[in-house]
């Protein structure tokens, strides 16, 4: 870990944990609603956190650029315009901010949300911290450093490449975007439910993360509508404690994109490969029914 590294890791901390903090006093009263897509509302409460997030990172790194989920408003300090170049998922260096991920579990007083701030330089994703306040859970990573849950070192649960291991994981996922995505994601899952031990909705795609790296899930999937703010910070825990992401058919995950799987590793291929299968047969629906319309 060079200093770089460390200076930002320490500075992701502090940001995550104040905007922890600040969701903690706003639970329960997330101010106005409204939404933002279907199935997906913004709160009052989530724009406040991530104000607190932003001035943390800004303190220390005042000219960097920032990728915030909530582009409402730009980022303290910035016009219409530069708020704008901030959101390019694409600059590098950048920071990549979520300031509750699981926003409508917040809203509905579920406490099952966190704050997630990632780094990412030269292409790299390098630094991840992920906050639950509800639990007071800080999951922490710098690449080749290794990954952490509240100082100590987490690692994903192994389990061989084999159809057994398959059938005895646990795997999270949500189900995001319109009611078309619905339908699609609820036949996927249906799927992998048959497949595996258990399936389970979180709510929150970067704890999704988290729990696959400490352990708790063998595996997390979303289909589509993830940006990069959901992804990033989790990211570099998952893969500095074992595991592996990937796109959600299989290619390399940078930039996010369509979706994304994440497991152990162990049961990459299999779950892939099951995913695939469904998707393939939805895409093969698609262009049958645009053919007849044609």
């Amino acid at each position: 870990m060079n200093v770089d590294d460390t200076h930002r890791l320490e500075t992701a901390i502090r940001a995550a944990r104040a905007g922890g903090r600040m969701a903690l006093s706003r639970l329960g009263d997330p101010g106005y609603q409204k939404w933002k897509g279907p199935r997906d509302l913004l709160a009052e409460a989530v724009l406040d956190v991530q104000a607190r997030v932003v001035d943390s990172i800004r303190q220390e790194f005042p000219d960097d650029r920032l990728l915030l989920e909530e582009t409402g408003t730009p980022p303290a300090g910035l016009d219409s315009e530069q708020g704008e170049a901030e959101r390019d998922a694409r600059a590098d260096p950048l920071w990549i901010v979520d300031p509750l991920d699981g926003s409508v579990n917040f809203i509905a007083g579920f406490p099952v949300f966190a704050v997630a701030v990632g780094y990412r330089a030269e292409g790299v994703h390098r630094v991840g911290v992920v906050y639950d306040p509800c639990r007071d859970e800080l999951f922490q990573a710098v690449v080749g450093g290794g990954a952490f849950l509240n100082g100590r070192r987490i690692g994903v649960r192994q389990i061989a490449d084999t159809y057994e291991a398959l059938r005895s994981a646990m795997v999270g996922t949500d189900w995001l975007g319109d009611d078309d995505e619905i339908k699609r994601a609820f036949q996927v899952g249906r799927f992998v439910a048959d497949q595996v031990l258990q399936i389970r909705m979180l709510g929150s795609p970067t704890l999704g993360l988290c729990y696959v790296a400490s352990g708790r899930l063998h595996a997390y999937y979303g289909l589509g509508h993830l940006g990069l703010w959901d992804m990033a910070a989790g990211a570099v825990i998952l893969q500095e404690a074992g595991g592996y992401i990937s796109d959600i058919d299989g290619e390399d995950w940078v930039y996010g994109g369509e979706g994304c799987l994440a497991t152990n590793g162990g049961i990459h291929r299999r779950l892939l490969a099951v995913i695939s299968a469904v998707r393939k047969l939805q895409r093969l629906d698609r262009d049958a029914a645009h053919r007849q319309v044609g």
